[in-house]
């Protein structure tokens, strides 16, 4: 028997699914991302390629969604 996702659960799924979307999405038109870089205090561009490692690991570090 599936367990049913709290509400939680249902809000990170949708907004990871969304993150990658965008990130996808600007790695087919070639663009780079803008994010604010906490350490740097800063906005900076990057790379969908980095974007998306840097989205990974985030993902890896908290765990999947139950």
């Amino acid at each position: 028997m599936k367990k049913q996702l709290s509400l939680h659960d249902k809000a990170l799924l949708a907004m990871r699914e969304a993150v990658r979307d965008v990130i996808e999405r600007h790695r087919k038109e070639k663009r780079p991302l803008v994010i604010w870089d906490y350490k740097k205090q800063k906005v900076v561009f990057i790379s969908p390629q980095a974007a998306l490692r840097r989205f990974n690991k985030e993902v890896g570090k908290k765990g999947r969604v139950r």
